[in-house]
């Protein structure tokens, strides 16, 4: 009896799935209100770059991203990301990583953003009024 061949072609099994893209991930954060006005849904998925596993010309992963309404999205490309975030005084990674555990529960959700947009509001009502946020950012 001859002995068995070892077969010289690759053998081709299933693709490994993309680790870093859930769209029902992406599908409930648009369902949410906007992080920095509180906009109702829908809403946009906005990637968080810095200090997330994306780099320059990578998008970020799915479980860094949050809900931001269209205007509120421009201005966070306009004015820079950490620029936007720390004149807000959000965490935004925090806040990523919250709806990521909690994906899927609209309820959830929404509580992680009310929670991140308290924050704002007492700023807003510590000093007496309520600024724009463009005029905050420039």
């Amino acid at each position: 009896m001859p002995p068995a061949r070892i077969p010289r072609g690759v053998a081709h099994g299933k693709p490994k799935p993309d680790l870093r893209r859930r769209t029902n991930h992406l599908t409930f954060v648009r369902q949410l209100p906007c992080v920095v006005c509180g906009k109702a849904a829908p809403s946009e998925a906005a990637h968080v770059r810095s200090g997330s596993d994306g780099g320059t010309g990578i998008k970020p992963s799915d479980r860094y991203c949050l809900s931001l309404c269209t205007s509120c999205h421009a201005l966070q490309h306009e004015f820079g990301e950490l620029r936007f975030w720390s004149t807000l005084r959000i965490d935004p990674l925090n806040v990523a990583l919250r709806l990521w555990t909690a994906s899927g529960d609209i309820t959830a959700g929404e509580r992680i953003v009310f929670r991140a947009r308290q924050r704002i509001d007492l700023l807003k009502v510590k000093r007496g009024r309520h600024p724009d946020l463009k005029r905050r950012l420039l």
